[in-house]
């Protein structure tokens, strides 16, 4: 049978190979909620969405925070600005929000411009229109400086009940042309 490799205790000694070299600490590859937290902050606010919920990437994409690590035009992930493999760290600095496609065409490449990132980006922009029927079927309301509604239920559309709720019910799809 073939000798195993050593492998490392906790406290760095190893346990077969004789070696007494202190093992070098670990570095976290992801971002903890903290720092998660603060990445989504630090990104760019999208003008007349409800900034906890709405923000843009680096490249200017709009990304939904319910839509973390899925690969749709509205998800994103957390990018380690300096790559991981390339001696980043895990922390606030080093961290900006990226429309999922965008994360994984940049991969391990450091200091891309934000012309290329945009080149990387999904093709949809959606109008606000659509967002805010997005943001209705994610959330169940709409928040929106100067037009907060929220989702009639099926017994207030039925005309079975009149809802308490003193938030207006939305009227979506809209009616209008604009």
């Amino acid at each position: 049978m073939a000798p195993s490799s050593p492998r490392r205790d906790l406290d760095g000694e190893g346990t077969g190979g004789g070696s007494t070299a202190p093992r070098e600490k670990e570095r976290p590859r992801s971002f903890d909620e903290k720092t998660r937290s603060a990445c989504w902050r630090k990104a760019a606010v999208v003008m007349g969405r409800h900034p906890e919920r709405w923000r843009q990437d680096a490249a200017g994409n709009v990304v939904c925070r319910c839509f973390w690590s899925c690969h749709g035009c509205l998800c994103y992930e957390y990018d380690h600005i300096v790559p991981f493999s390339k001696g980043g760290e895990s922390t606030v600095d080093n961290c900006q929000i990226l429309q999922t496609r965008v994360n994984r065409s940049k991969s391990d490449k450091a200091w891309i411009e934000q012309a290329e990132m945009q080149g990387f980006s999904c093709d949809i922009k959606f109008t606000d229109k659509e967002l805010d029927v997005i943001e209705m079927a994610v959330y169940g309301d709409v928040i929106r400086p100067g037009k907060q509604c929220r989702c009639r239920t099926v017994a207030e559309m039925l005309g079975k009940v009149k809802s308490k709720n003193q938030m207006a019910a939305c009227e979506l799809p809209y009616n209008d042309a604009s």
